[in-house]
């Protein structure tokens, strides 16, 4: 797996944000601890393998378990340092080939269409957005929603979701980011 620099000058950063814990209060260490667990759970193998808190999958950390105990997110946060370290090396990088099973690819599914519900609700509550521009973006991700569930190639998708895609980049971060995230969830091959 090639990592760019910027990569991997952030996982160097976020050693170093560990290595800077010593006078940290427990909210700050429970901060630190799930900012980095969702930032690298994807990327290195069994990520929360020996992790307080980890179910016997290491599929899932329990924060209840360890959220009061300075000492379970000091000890995560060492292992994760541990975990890092290695991965600047690329020594436990997870393949892209090993991510994808049937099983994610229905969970996968499940979260796409709860995210296009997400989205509709985030732009009926975005304030600068007339009610023409809401009806408008909440069409557009209807359409997004329908092509995604059309059983045509990905680049048939592609070729139709384009048009969204210069639609959402013209109209402002907000808009573009929801819309942007729906469609690199769709797996178009991008």
């Amino acid at each position: 797996m090639d990592m760019p620099q910027e990569f991997l000058d952030m996982v160097k950063s976020d050693i170093d944000r560990i290595d800077n814990i010593a006078n940290a209060s427990i909210g700050e260490l429970l901060k630190l601890h799930r900012e980095l667990d969702g930032k690298y759970q994807a990327c290195i193998k069994e990520w929360r393998a020996g992790m307080w808190g980890s179910n016997v999958e290491s599929t899932q950390i329990y924060y209840t378990s360890i959220q009061d105990s300075r000492e379970s997110l000091y000890e995560n946060l060492q292992m994760m340092k541990a975990k890092l370290q290695t991965f600047r090396f690329r020594m436990n990088s997870i393949s892209t080939s090993e991510t994808q099973s049937p099983q994610i690819n229905v969970t996968t599914n499940v979260n796409i269409t709860i995210a296009f519900d997400e989205v509709r609700r985030k732009i009926e509550d975005m304030t600068a957005l007339s009610q023409k521009e809401t009806d408008e973006a909440i069409e557009k991700v209807n359409d997004l929603e329908a092509i995604s569930k059309e059983n045509i190639s990905r680049k048939s998708k592609w070729e139709k979701v384009k048009p969204i895609i210069a639609y959402a980049m013209d109209k402002g971060a907000d808009l573009g980011i929801a819309i942007l995230t729906l469609i690199v969830q769709m797996k178009l091959g991008m």
